[in-house]
Formats: C-alpha cells, sequence, structure tokens
C-alpha cells in the first residue's frame, strides 16, 4: 500500500506542477459556478438550487477528466518511463492504483469550491440536507467511475490525443443515452423474439446511462443499483487497466 501511496502523491504532484491542471482545474471550477450562479438566480426552489449546482459540476467533470487522465500511462508509454515503472519493484495494480488514486483525489479538489454553493444557498433559504449529501456521494462515486474510464483508454493508448478523444466520446455517449432513450420502452409489433431482445436492448441502454444514475442521487434517492453502478463499475475498468499495463510483460 506504501507503493501506491508513494505512486498517488507523485500523480498529485505532477498535476499541480503541470499547466494543464491549472487550466482544466480554472475552467472547470468557474464554468460550474457560473451556471450555478444564473441557475441560481432563476429559482427560489432551495433544493432546485442546489440540485441544479450539483448537476453542473457533474457535467463538466464530464468534460474536465478525459484531459486530466489523458496522460496517466499514454505519456508514460510514449516517453519511455513506463519500462522504468515496469522494472521497478511495485506490482502492475499499484501502478495503476497509485496514479488512479492521485487522479481522483486532484478532481475531487477541484470539486470542493462546489460546497460554496451549499453555504450560498443556505443564505437565502433552508435547503433539505438529504438531498444535498447525497448529491455529493453521487458526486463522488461518479469522479470514482470517469476517472477509472479515463485512465483504461490511456492505457490502452500510446497517445494522450488519442486517449482523451476515446474518452470525451464514450463520456458524452454514456451521458446523452439517458436523454435519448425514452422513459418506457416503445410498444413493438413483433415476433416475442424479437420484443424481449428489444426490450432488453432497452434495459441495457437506460441501465449504461450517467445521468439516469446519477440523478437520483441528486434529488435525495441513495439507490442500491445505482451505487452498484458506480462501483462495479470502477472495480471493471481499473481490473481492465491492471490487464492493459500487464500485457506489456506478453509481448
Amino acid at each position: 500500500m506504501g507503493h501506491v501511496l508513494a505512486l498517488g502523491k507523485r500523480e498529485l504532484t505532477a498535476y499541480f506542477l503541470s499547466p494543464v491542471g491549472y487550466v482544466v482545474g480554472f475552467l472547470f471550477i468557474g464554468l460550474y459556478n457560473v451556471f450555478f450562479f444564473f441557475g441560481f438566480m432563476r429559482t427560489t426552489d432551495a433544493n432546485e438550487a442546489i440540485a441544479g449546482g450539483t448537476s453542473a459540476v457533474m457535467t463538466f467533470a464530464i468534460l474536465a477528466i478525459p484531459f486530466l487522465t489523458m496522460g496517466l500511462l499514454a505519456d508514460e508509454k510514449r516517453s519511455g518511463t513506463i519500462e522504468m515503472l515496469m522494472t521497478a519493484p511495485v506490482a502492475d495494480w499499484e501502478v495503476v492504483l497509485g496514479k488512479y488514486v492521485g487522479s481522483v483525489i486532484f478532481v475531487l479538489v477541484m470539486a470542493a469550491p462546489s460546497l460554496v454553493q451549499v453555504l450560498a444557498v443556505k443564505l437565502y433559504g433552508m435547503p433539505e440536507w438529504g438531498p444535498v449529501w447525497s448529491g455529493y456521494v453521487g458526486l463522488v462515486l461518479l469522479v470514482f467511475f470517469l476517472v477509472s474510464m479515463g485512465l483504461f483508454f490511456s492505457s490502452i493508448s500510446k497517445s494522450a490525443l488519442v486517449a482523451v478523444m476515446t474518452s470525451f466520446v464514450v463520456f458524452i455517449v454514456l451521458l446523452i443515452i439517458g436523454i435519448v432513450v425514452p422513459q418506457s420502452p416503445p410498444a413493438i409489433e413483433a415476433s416475442n423474439v424479437f420484443s424481449n431482445a428489444a426490450h432488453y436492448l432497452f434495459a441495457l441502454l437506460k441501465y449504461a446511462s450517467i445521468s439516469e444514475h446519477y440523478a437520483n442521487f441528486s434529488w435525495g434517492m441513495v439507490n442500491s443499483r445505482d451505487v452498484v453502478y458506480f462501483i462495479s463499475g470502477t472495480v471493471f475498468f481499473l481490473f481492465l487497466s491492471t490487464l492493459a499495463v500487464e500485457s506489456r510483460k506478453w509481448k
């Protein structure tokens, strides 16, 4: 575990020394606070204002995380430093987990100023604290999931540009699935086999939607189904990232 913490600290320090970290960080913080302010000015409902604020953080996290994870392993491979990591006395999973921990902490540090939104709303109204805390639980789980996915795309790419574009496209698709797919499956007059297949495909698309799961947290509902979605997805992509790193030894 010591190796994981050391690598995580190394990655976190690299973010604070990198122009990319500062540019993405300032844009991320500035944009979600601007969107919260304009939404706050249009409503008198404290809960709606906070839900809108956490949704803005979610949206801009989806846009920011690909740029923060693109070079986690892709740049190591491009520069050749991945070979030094592989020959060091650390396990492959420790390399993956260390980079993951450093990236997650940096994203959460960027999201922390959104707590000021809660204080601002509290000055003008009394929000229900259940949705506030559940919204932040959902946000943390979302960050866990997205960073693990971004790390995976970086682990299978030799170019940071390819990694960021792949992450960006996949994140956007997972976001808009919940908007494009209707709330209830369309009626299909066909054979039972085709109808059942269409029903399962519809259910799969709805389940894959990030917004579908995150929305419940922002309105105060902590559902085990949503928690399992984010946690299992995080573990799955960390596992795939470890396999991608280990595969270099098979060549």
